[in-house]
């Protein structure tokens, strides 16, 4: 809070400070979250932009760096939301995932950092399908198809599709197994 409250008060050398303390680790979260390093850099520097132009006005009653963390990820949504990229549905479940897990609690984001990294893994696994196989997933997972929209869109049979689904399905299990474990091992301890 004391560098929050420097700079409220025109301090220059404080902005300073903070943006060499949390703009590395900044770029690298929305990165994650973008998989965009230029637009990961330019949401950040933005962030800090306005933080400055704006500090007479904004209210900071946490810490500066939950403050932060939480406007890079809002940023990082606008622009998802924004963006005419052909997955911009995939992005709305994840957000709304995060959201399920990270509450509106500025402070738990801290603790749920490594939900990003669990996210890269997912969106690597299903990368590494063929590329079929993966066109057949990411339309029945994202887009929500049905197995026989699929079909029609794609002009191929419904077995064909399913078959395809599985093979992703078991692939993804593997490929995630350790996590899977973790949940597994999470769950019988709570159980018990």
């Amino acid at each position: 809070m004391e560098l929050w409250n420097r700079i409220k008060e025109n301090d220059v050398k404080a902005l300073e400070m903070a943006f060499n303390k949390f703009y590395g680790p900044l770029c690298l979260y929305s990165n994650q979250i973008l998989n965009n390093e230029e637009i990961a850099q330019e949401i950040v520097s933005d962030l800090f932009l306005k933080l400055w132009e704006k500090r007479q006005y904004l209210q900071i009653t946490q810490c500066l760096r939950a403050y932060l963390y939480r406007s890079v990820y809002n940023a990082c949504l606008d622009y998802i939301k924004s963006s005419k990229a052909t997955e911009r549905s995939k992005w709305f479940e994840i957000n709304e995932q995060i959201n399920l897990i990270i509450g509106d609690d500025e402070n738990d984001i801290l603790d749920k950092l490594s939900i990003v990294e669990v996210e890269k893994d997912v969106y690597k696994a299903i990368n590494q399908l063929p590329p079929q196989c993966r066109e057949i997933f990411c339309l029945s997972r994202f887009e929500r198809l049905t197995y026989s929209e699929i079909s029609m869109k794609l002009d191929i049979s419904v077995n064909t599709v399913k078959t395809q689904i599985c093979r992703a399905l078991d692939f993804l299990r593997e490929y995630l197994k350790d996590y899977l474990n973790l949940i597994l091992l999470t769950i019988s301890f709570l159980i018990n």
